[in-house]
Formats: C-alpha cells, sequence, structure tokens
C-alpha cells in the first residue's frame, strides 16, 4: 500500500480531481460518506475506463472496508465495481506496480463480498434503487471475470449486444437483446460455475432485468452469413476488440 503522502499520488492519475484527497476524508470520516464514495467512484471509472489511480486506490479501500457498518461496505463495493472491472481493458503486467497495488487490494476486497453475499442477503436486497442489481455486477467484477462484468456495466440494460463473427467478420453493433422476441443470433446454452453463482445472486436479490438474460450471455451465437457457431461471450470479446 501506498501512503497517501507519498509523492508518487501526484504522477497517477484520476478522471478529475485527487484520488488521493478523496481517499484522505473517507478515511477520516470527513464530510457525507456516499457522496465521497461517489466522488471516488467518478474520479476511478469515470466512462467505465482504466485510470492508473484505480490500482493505489484499491488497498487503501480495501483497509477502508474494514471499519465500516455493512450498509457502507455494500455501496462501496458497489461503487468501486466499475472501476474494478475496467482493468480488463488494460492487462496490467505482473512484474509492474500498478500490478501488485491492484492485486493486494482485490484479493481482501474480494473475501468482503464472499462474506456480505453469505451473510447479509438481506441488508443486499435492502439497497435502495437499482443498488443491490449494481452490487451483484460488482462482485462478478471482484470474483470472476472482470471483463465480462465490464461488459455487463457498459451494455446496462442489455437491450442491444454486439456481437462479430471470427471466420467472416459479420459484424451486428447493436444486436436486439431485448427479449421481446428470442434473439435472432443468438441460443440459450448452459450455464458454467460463474453463470451458476451469478444466476443464485440475482434470483436472491429478486433481479427481473440481467436474470432471463443470463442463459442467452452464456449461449451460443451463430453467423447468419456463413454459418459459424460460438460463445457470446467469445463474439462480443472480438466485437468490442475489432469492431
Amino acid at each position: 500500500m501506498i501512503d497517501l503522502n507519498n509523492p508518487v499520488w501526484k504522477a497517477i492519475h484520476g478522471a478529475g480531481g485527487r484520488v488521493d484527497d478523496c481517499l484522505r476524508r473517507l478515511m477520516a470520516g470527513e464530510g457525507d460518506f456516499r457522496e465521497n464514495v461517489d466522488l471516488l467512484a467518478d474520479n476511478t471509472s469515470h466512462q467505465l475506463s482504466w485510470y492508473s489511480a484505480t490500482a493505489y486506490a484499491l488497498p487503501h479501500v480495501a483497509r477502508l472496508c474494514k471499519k465500516l457498518s455493512v450498509e457502507e461496505k455494500l455501496y462501496l463495493i458497489a461503487q468501486m465495481g466499475p472501476a474494478v472491472a475496467a482493468e480488463a481493458q488494460v492487462s496490467l503486467s505482473p512484474d509492474s506496480e500498478e500490478f501488485r497495488e491492484f492485486h493486494e487490494g482485490l484479493a481482501p476486497l474480494a473475501q468482503k463480498v464472499r462474506e456480505l453475499v453469505e451473510h447479509h442477503m438481506e441488508e443486499i436486497k435492502a439497497l435502495p434503487k437499482d443498488l443491490p442489481l449494481f452490487f451483484a455486477n460488482s462482485a462478478l467484477a471482484l470474483l470472476w471475470d472482470r471483463k465480462r462484468a465490464w461488459y455487463l456495466f457498459l451494455c446496462a440494460p442489455w437491450d442491444e449486444l454486439p456481437a462479430m463473427c471470427p471466420e467472416c467478420d459479420w459484424y451486428e453493433e447493436c444486436m436486439d437483446f431485448s427479449l421481446e422476441e428470442e434473439p435472432e443470433f443468438v441460443t440459450p446454452g448452459d450455464l458454467d460455475e460463474e453463470g451458476v453463482w451469478l444466476q443464485k445472486l440475482l434470483t436472491a436479490i429478486g433481479d427481473r432485468e440481467l436474470l432471463p438474460r443470463l442463459p442467452y450471455l452464456y449461449g451460443t451465437c451463430t453467423c447468419p452469413e456463413c454459418g459459424a457457431s460460438g460463445p457470446l461471450w467469445a463474439w462480443m470479446d472480438r466485437a468490442y476488440e475489432e469492431g
């Protein structure tokens, strides 16, 4: 963990204001907790982009979590989920300081998520408005595949998804995923271990938006031009990387 008084904070960047200042206020309990968390989240996940400050902030976020109430932990983790998921865009080098800082914070936060899901489901369900679903997606980012979590944050409310065929380069930028009728190019499939875990969590919180889409997200996309088939997640990967 890099001390908040270390000069390195002047050289690393968030989306706007100084991330170390946000962390100082949170650690000192100054001002409104949720407003400070929102500001930290804005500075580390604006437009779902990766910022170097995220990696250095994460160990401090994990330490802060230890002294918060259950409700405050849930709010903090929910809001920091997009910043964690955005790491999937950059593939940090294991030899870098950013990688070490990121994973120093990621491990205890992941453990905290496991504890919250296991022991505090009623508090998760009681979060206001869309926060239960937002927390579930953040939990996916912390415990499972960060890239898939990033896609879910990016594409919400999931009425449209992109896909690109790896064989003939057929590309559908806005594939209808509203479920008003069967998706034209996607057939449902069996959920893998991650999908089963997410399904269980979404069911527990009473979600009706993402839950019915899971069999399709973990299903198969078939190209209307060349007939090739493959996992929708992989075709989404290609769409974002090359589309």
